[in-house]
């Protein structure tokens, strides 16, 4: 039976792991906290958490390339801890900066990721594990997964750990006489926003701080976000430069949207050079027939190395086109302006994105690569996909 609920947006990452354990903050309380929670997490595996704080306990004793799936639903997904090793849910606030941040060990540069604020239920899930303790290796290959939800209130799920085999499970250690379980704490009403650039740093109020973090947002989006967009990336990007574009694209039907993929591709790789070539010509074929693409477009890597080989049969390899090496670029106005690059290995991804099996995902993959294509003259670009999709000047 399924729950009926939505994933509303998901990030692939590579995050590193060391001295066993991990720390998931949602931007709110005191980062101190972690230390006292690392103590409650070893008195009762495999987990605690204080509501701004979890404090996540890994078998391995390091991964520094570490996968990591970070998904945000709509309510409660569907139970699948069968598929996972250790799984744990714990109550996490992410504040008004609309992040989501990871460490390991605490003290060291934040992994911040995107997720809206709100009041969550956050599960974490892991897999593949080798041993506890040292796994022979700094890349033992196991994975993990964050999922979050609204928090309702309903009771948690009660964790479940690996039994290695041969071994079971890691004893628990008893707290220190000073430690006791913690009291969830509220939400702050104050907070220290550090500034950048050597600003200096200040004390905001919570209902401040959303504000701004709010209007922040939309100038992000140049206006309200669109939600079929926000998932993506690059979705504010194509919003804030060219907003009829894209959302004319957030209410394409899914037929449009693989022929938008399909036209981003062709343009591209007309715009870098490609589309001509007789090793390329029979893969833009394929797709415009829906067809297996041949080799080397069998494999994105297999195709970059067979550019490769053209472009630069001595083993040379250029960083950017030379024909734009006099142009200068503005990423504020611009975000898809590299400055000077080589065209035709931003072109060649594009094919690779327009298969994927979500048409919105495949439309806005083909066209986030073509925009890297164009860089500076990405504006020329969306004129062309308005004109061909008769989409109005905003």
């Amino acid at each position: 039976m399924t729950s009926g609920a939505e994933m509303v947006s998901a990030q692939s990452l590579t995050l590193g792991m060391d001295y066993g354990q991990f720390y998931i903050y949602g931007g709110l309380g005191d980062f101190e906290d972690a230390f006292e929670l690392a103590e409650l997490a070893m008195a009762d595996h495999p987990t605690a958490g204080d509501g701004n704080t979890v404090v996540v306990l890994c078998p391995h004793q390091n991964n520094f390339e570490m996968p990591v799936r970070v998904e945000v639903w709509s309510a409660r997904p569907d139970d699948d801890r069968d598929d996972w090793q250790q799984v744990s849910e714990s109550p996490l606030r992410v504040g008004p900066n609309a992040t989501l941040y990871y460490d390991s060990p605490p003290g060291t540069d934040f992994d911040p990721i995107p997720v809206p604020e709100g009041n969550y239920v956050i599960e974490v899930s892991g897999r593949g594990f080798v041993n506890y303790g040292w796994p022979g290796t700094t890349t033992p290959g196991d994975e993990w997964r964050f999922r979050l939800w609204p928090n309702d209130g309903s009771s948690l799920r009660p964790p479940a750990q690996w039994h290695m085999p041969g071994y079971g499970v890691p004893e628990n250690v008893p707290l220190s006489e000073t430690n006791s379980t913690p009291i969830e704490h509220e939400e702050p009403q104050w907070i220290t926003v550090f500034g950048a650039d050597g600003e200096p740093s200040r004390t905001v109020h919570v209902d401040e701080l959303r504000i701004e973090a709010q209007a922040a947002e939309r100038d992000a989006w140049g206006g309200e976000p669109i939600p079929e967009l926000q998932r993506f990336f690059h979705g504010k990007d194509i919003a804030r430069v060219d907003r009829a574009l894209a959302e004319s694209i957030a209410a394409m039907s899914e037929a449009d949207l693989r022929r938008l993929a399909r036209w981003c591709v062709v343009s591209c790789y007309e715009y870098a050079g490609l589309a001509g070539l007789d090793w390329v010509a029979p893969a833009l074929t394929a797709l415009e027939f829906g067809d297996d693409l041949p080799e080397p477009f069998h494999d994105l890597q297999a195709a970059h190395a067979h550019l490769r080989d053209e472009e630069f049969p001595g083993g040379v390899s250029l960083t950017w086109d030379t024909s734009i090496a006099d142009r200068s670029h503005d990423v504020a106005h611009n975000p898809f302006d590299r400055g000077p690059v080589h065209r035709p290995s931003f072109a060649i991804n594009a094919i690779f994105s327009a298969q994927h099996p979500d048409a919105l995902d495949a439309a806005m993959g083909a066209l986030t690569d073509a925009a890297a294509t164009y860089s500076a003259d990405t504006g020329d670009l969306f004129a062309g996909i308005r004109a061909a999709f008769a989409i109005p000047d905003a």
